[in-house]
């Protein structure tokens, strides 16, 4: 699966694009994008569109913030993934969307960083089977 991200670094976008196969791989990727400490949204994208305005199926992750994350799946019947335990942060939390800092309501925000990157890792593992909430968060 292709995976993207990008940073705005003020006087230019600081752009990342790497295909990862192994969802060990992608989980230890994603940390390591989390532990960088810069909120991001992280694009996985489980095939290529045609169209190049369509986005294909895929996920997205937002990491980088210390306590919540987000997970939406891409897909004609996807949506905002959430953990119940999980409360929601007092307000939303702005991400780099493309190089674009963009606010992330804090209802999406129901997930932890850790949940949020194995569900991603679940992703890739199922070859794009649509994601759930593990049982046990984290």
């Amino acid at each position: 699966m292709k995976v993207t991200w990008t940073y705005d670094r003020g006087d230019h976008r600081d752009n990342h694009e790497t295909d990862v196969t192994e969802s060990a791989a992608l989980e230890t990727l994603l940390a390591e994008i989390h532990q960088a400490g810069e909120p991001v949204v992280v694009t996985i994208l489980s095939d290529t569109a045609d169209d190049p305005d369509d986005l294909p199926p895929g996920l997205q992750v937002g990491l980088g913030h210390p306590t919540h994350a987000f997970a939406v799946h891409i897909a004609d019947d996807g949506g905002y993934l959430h953990d119940r335990s999980v409360e929601a942060p007092a307000r939303g939390i702005r991400f780099d969307f493309g190089g674009v800092p963009t606010e992330y309501p804090a209802e999406h925000l129901r997930l932890r960083p850790g949940t949020a990157i194995r569900v991603a890792g679940t992703f890739l593992a199922t070859g794009g089977d649509p994601p759930h909430v593990p049982a046990v968060s984290g």
